[in-house]
């Protein structure tokens, strides 16, 4: 698997509409690990690790982000991604 940096794999993200398409309900979204936020500025929050799903279940990204109780997202960023050539890439690790 590829390691690119988090702006060189939320570009691809970008240009892949993956935001947009899971807004519009197109991708399943598993949650793979949830715990409370470490983060202070988070205090309340729940850390979620979430896999992104095609309609026919076929794991395409996945994503950290911050989930408050209001229901925003403050902190959102992809982890990984398949792309279309089924090459693999990721971010490097934190």
């Amino acid at each position: 698997m590829d390691v690119l940096t988090l702006q060189d794999l939320e570009a691809e993200w970008l240009a892949e509409a993956i935001n947009h398409k899971r807004e519009e309900g197109l991708l399943r979204e598993i949650v793979a690990h949830s715990a409370p936020a470490r983060n202070p500025r988070y205090a309340g929050g729940e850390s979620r690790i979430l896999k992104l799903l095609t309609a026919h279940g076929r794991h395409i990204g996945t994503i950290h982000e911050i989930l408050m109780p209001d229901g925003s997202t403050p902190h959102s960023h992809p982890k990984d991604y398949t792309r279309r050539d089924c090459s693999r890439v990721r971010v490097k690790a934190e």
